[in-house]
């Protein structure tokens, strides 16, 4: 997500102070305008806001900029009425049309698939077909057998994985420690990494082993299932680092192949990204197959979640952009149009600090808050005898 001020009403504070003034004055707005040093009109504004004279500030407005934000995003955004929009069309903007254009080569999607159950299978010869730690996997196919010197360097995080999935054990302790039976040294030792021998396993530890799953996890298709959504899980539940990646990966990933966004309470779940994953990827395939049946965009777009990103621009007035912060700046209101209004609140208030300086969530401003038993907790609600 990202925000921009693209203009606003110049002078806007004294500009506020000049149409306040003007109330009390018999000269004109345009000379009052003229003898405001900063000073004074700060003064007349830090007045005007603990009075909660809000008129005058309907003659600021500011434009923003805003990008990378979902469709659900902008069905509440719309609910703001005293505003004006300006939005990406989807009638217009196919967000598919260069891989409709240039379709992708399987082949590396191939490739990467093949060095995964070249791995896997590896492991599961060593084991007998019994994978250590990790429990049964799914039948992943067959393959002839390679060795590590056969397997292209591009294709080692996808040909480790598979050894991973199909031979490690996470052990149990203090700290982050994954295991191998001994036998596995013939292709181990040929790795980047380094493993230590204890008795029958092999062992990486720490940072070290951190960094292990993130290189057979780094390059991940999420979309092509070559991995265990089971174990990626347990690796994400087992180390912190390893989520933080996961989620900055998939996040990511979102982006650039689905033109989607990842909500906050969906990526703090490993197994409800990857359903979340699953679904875009149909949504996806289902839009691109309707436009290229010859279905008008603006009728195949019908299909696409509501996650879908768009651009907009918008313009406020600050009394309008009060509303906006106060009810959507609130730890109640949903979670990514409550990051738009705090982005946006950091914009204007570095343009008209005086201004905004009472602008945000009600509780901050009063100490109290009027959501009642529905608060989050973070201030008293407010005494029925005093609403």
């Amino acid at each position: 997500m990202k925000v921009t001020v693209l203009s606003h009403t110049p002078d806007p504070e004294k500009t506020v102070a000049a149409a306040a003034r003007l109330c009390y004055s018999n000269v004109s707005a345009s000379e009052i305008m003229e003898n405001f040093t900063e000073e004074k009109a700060a003064s007349f504004i830090k007045k005007l806001m603990d009075m909660g004279h809000m008129s005058p500030v309907e003659h600021v407005s500011f434009t923003f900029a805003i990008d990378g934000v979902s469709r659900t995003l902008l069905a509440q955004l719309t609910r703001h009425r005293i505003a004006s929009y300006s939005v990406q069309s989807l009638r217009y903007n196919n967000p598919f049309r260069d891989e409709m254009d240039h379709p992708s080569e399987d082949d590396a999607k191939k490739a990467c698939h093949m060095a995964y159950i070249e791995g896997l299978n590896f492991a599961r010869r060593l084991c007998n077909g019994q994978t250590p730690g990790q429990g049964e996997l799914d039948d992943k196919g067959s393959t002839q057998e390679h060795t590590l010197e056969n397997i292209q360097t591009n294709l080692l995080p996808s040909y480790f994985r598979g050894i991973f999935e199909g031979g490690a054990a996470l052990e149990e302790g203090p700290c982050f420690t994954v295991s191998f039976p001994i036998s596995f040294s013939i292709v181990l030792n040929k790795s980047p990494f380094n493993f230590t021998p204890e008795g029958d396993k092999l062992l990486i530890k720490n940072e070290d082993a951190i960094n292990f799953c993130l290189f057979v996890y780094g390059s991940l298709d999420f979309a092509q299932q070559d991995y265990s959504s089971k174990i990626l899980a347990v690796l994400c539940k087992k180390s912190p680092e390893f989520l933080k990646a996961f989620v900055k990966a998939a996040e990511n990933y979102i982006d650039t192949r689905y033109y989607s966004t990842l909500p906050e309470s969906i990526a703090k779940k490993p197994e409800a990204i990857l359903a979340y994953i699953k679904g875009l990827e149909c949504c996806k395939k289902s839009y691109i197959e309707l436009v290229k049946m010859g279905v008008e965009q603006e009728d195949a777009r019908y299909i696409l979640p509501m996650g879908t990103q768009t651009r907009l621009v918008m313009t406020m007035n600050v009394r309008s952009l009060y509303n906006f912060f106060n009810l959507r700046c609130c730890q109640r209101a949903q979670s990514e149009i409550r990051h738009l209004a705090e982005l946006m609140l950091a914009e204007v208030k570095k343009i008209a600090p005086r201004l905004f300086e009472k602008a945000g969530a009600p509780c901050e401003a009063t100490g109290f808050c009027p959501e009642g038993s529905f608060g989050c907790g973070r201030y008293p609600a407010r005494k029925p005898e005093d609403q």
